[in-house]
Parts: C-alpha cells; sequence; structure tokens
C-alpha cells in the first residue's frame, strides 16, 4: 500500500481582539467570502439604519392627534419594535460575518451586568466605525501577499533572453 502526504495548508487564522477581556473574533483572509460578507453586511446594516426614520415617521402618523395614554403607549410600544427590529437584525448579520457571539464579545461588559442588552444602531455605527479599518488593512495586505506570490509564481515561468540563432558563415 503506497501513502502520500501533502503539505500542510499555508491557510492562517486572524484573531480581531473584541474587547479587553482577550475575547476575540477569528477570521482567515484566505476566506474569499470573507470581504463580501463584510461589504454586504455593511450595507444592509446602513439600509436598515436609512429605514428607522421613514418607519418612526409611519407610527406618528399613525397615532397624530391621539393624546390619551393608550395611544401614546401604543405608540411608544410600536416605536420601540422598529429600533428593537434592526437591533436584532443587525446583531445576526454582525454574527453571520464574524461567527456566532461577536455582538456578546464586544460588548461583553454591558452583557455581564445586563444579559438582556441588546445594542441600538448607534452602537452599531460605532462597531462598524471601528471594525473597517481593521478589515481594510488584512484586505489590504492579503491583496499585497497575492501580487508577491503571483510575481514569485510568474518568476518560474519567464522566458530566457531570447537569442538569435546563429548564423553560419
Amino acid at each position: 500500500m503506497e501513502n502520500y502526504r501533502i503539505k500542510k495548508s499555508d491557510a492562517s487564522i486572524i484573531k480581531i481582539e473584541l474587547n479587553s477581556q482577550g475575547d476575540y473574533a477569528a477570521v482567515s483572509t484566505d476566506d474569499p467570502t470573507l470581504f463580501d460578507r463584510f461589504a454586504a453586511g455593511c450595507k444592509q446594516i446602513a439600509e436598515l439604519a436609512e429605514a428607522i426614520p421613514a418607519k418612526l415617521g409611519e407610527i406618528e402618523k399613525q397615532y397624530e392627534g391621539k393624546s390619551d395614554f393608550s395611544s401614546i403607549m401604543e405608540k411608544t410600544v410600536s416605536m420601540s419594535r422598529v429600533n428593537v427590529g434592526f437591533s436584532k437584525e443587525a446583531v445576526g448579520i454582525v454574527d453571520s460575518i464574524l461567527g456566532e457571539g461577536t455582538i456578546k464579545k464586544y460588548f461583553r461588559s454591558i452583557y455581564e451586568e445586563i444579559p438582556d442588552f441588546l445594542p441600538d444602531a448607534d452602537c452599531f455605527i460605532a462597531f462598524l466605525e471601528e471594525l473597517t479599518p481593521v478589515m481594510e488593512k488584512l484586505f489590504g495586505r492579503k491583496m499585497e501577499r497575492q501580487q508577491k506570490v503571483s510575481k514569485a509564481r510568474m518568476e518560474k515561468y519567464r522566458p530566457q533572453d531570447y537569442k538569435k540563432p546563429g548564423t553560419k558563415k
């Protein structure tokens, strides 16, 4: 029986520290879907956030002129549901990019005090503003590494200096 062993993968894992307690998200720039997921997730969260004022405006119109306690409470609950819906969806989007529990890790100190905490839109914007430069740096490094590796590979296949065949006299 013949046995063969292939070389270990050169794929790398990068840890992004999420809090001062040492929790992290693990990513790999060797995963071609990482940057697509990140870009699509940021776009989704931005679109969800942009839709909030319109939804809240519709609720305001629905309860316009109603000042009784019951109407005020219904309006407040409806508006709260819009914000809660955004936050729950945003948690799912971030977790689909960086792994399950990323938001709980990032806001760990708050979750330790308030287990039912749900970050609002401003919290997600702050998180993405911190994460974006990290992802840009990782993507830039990946592109540089790919260019160097590609160049090195192509060096092997560079044709030798072309010389005209000697002419006989």
